[in-house]
């Protein structure tokens, strides 16, 4: 199967400054990718290039077989996107609204189904004026999905919903893929991505610094694993192994061992700790690093992932 997305060499000026500069990318068919970066790193301005809402400078790009900047027309009838920011027809409902959009295209959903989709089933028939942020949003979602799209952008898909909210709409997600769509993410919820992208790609200063999976991202920066316990007051440290001297002590007197090794590393662990009669060891912990730790390791922590691109 070819690529959903192709580019390669994809640059793009604003006079002096380079907000694209030479990225090459292929994204699967059928996956969710997460293009993840901090305020001004060019992930906009590359998705628009993407969309066809922005002229590339040089470079090539093939989004569904279709050159999004010669021919913008054919390519929207097979792509769906949700906006960062969006106003329904506050005067008509979600199903008037999702009537009106499937007439654009050859090959829509069945609004009820696209109702259903995104959980606005029991609130078809509200005018937009009454619905909530989140049911809103919902609605974004729904009319994206409604001409059956190939490919899906979702722009902050999440932003204004509860916790609930969200993992519903995740669900929502890995149901399009389900379906055969792929989804263009981007979000400043970083373990958004983390539980719904099969690979993500950080970009930096108009450079896409690292593409892959999360795993392979552990891989790369070599992270380590995080073995941690609460001991007993009784224990005298100096009783632990010596090769253990990364060992760190929090203010609580929690122990936490960094370890490249993490199974043999715990399985000596508990052999140490039965030694000294200990059958079972108090607040034991694994944690591995998590998106956000390595993505600001990555990126510079002094900068956070914003809900906003300018560039």
């Amino acid at each position: 199967m070819p690529p959903a997305i192709s580019i390669s060499g994809v640059t793009k000026q604003y006079g002096p400054v380079t907000a694209v500069d030479s990225v090459d990318l292929e994204i699967e068919a059928g996956q969710v990718y997460a293009l993840l970066g901090p305020n001004g790193a060019g992930k906009t301005t590359l998705i628009e290039i993407l969309e066809g809402y922005r002229q590339r400078d040089a470079g090539d790009v093939s989004v569904l077989g279709f050159d999004p900047q010669r021919q913008r027309g054919e390519l929207n009838r097979r792509v769906g996107i949700v906006l960062q920011r969006s106003t329904p027809m506050e005067g008509l409902t979600p199903r008037e609204m999702l009537n009106f959009s499937a007439r654009l295209y050859d090959d829509p959903m069945n609004t009820d189904d696209a109702l259903e989709l995104v959980g606005l089933a029991d609130h078809a028939d509200r005018r937009g004026s009454k619905l909530s942020g989140g049911q809103k949003r919902r609605l974004d979602l729904a009319t994206s999905v409604i001409g059956n799209p190939d490919l899906i952008f979702l722009d902050e898909p999440t932003t204004g919903f509860d916790a609930t909210a969200r993992r519903q709409a995740w669900e929502v997600v890995r149901g399009l893929t389900a379906r055969g769509a792929t989804v263009i993410l981007t979000t400043h919820y970083l373990d958004e991505a983390e539980h719904l992208a099969q690979k993500i790609g950080l970009i930096k200063d108009g450079r896409i610094i690292f593409e892959g999976d999360i795993a392979g991202l552990r891989r790369e920066m070599e992270t380590e694993t995080r073995i941690s316990w609460q001991p007993p007051n009784e224990l005298d440290l100096t009783e632990l192994p010596g090769e253990w001297q990364p060992i760190r002590v929090g203010p609580d007197g929690r122990l936490s061992l960094p370890t490249q090794s993490p199974t043999v590393d715990l399985s000596r662990l508990i052999e140490w700790a039965r030694e000294r009669g200990l059958d079972e060891i108090p607040e034991l912990q694994v944690e591995r690093p998590d998106l956000e730790e390595m993505y600001l390791e990555l990126v510079d922590d002094s900068q956070s992932l914003g809900q906003a691109d300018d560039s």
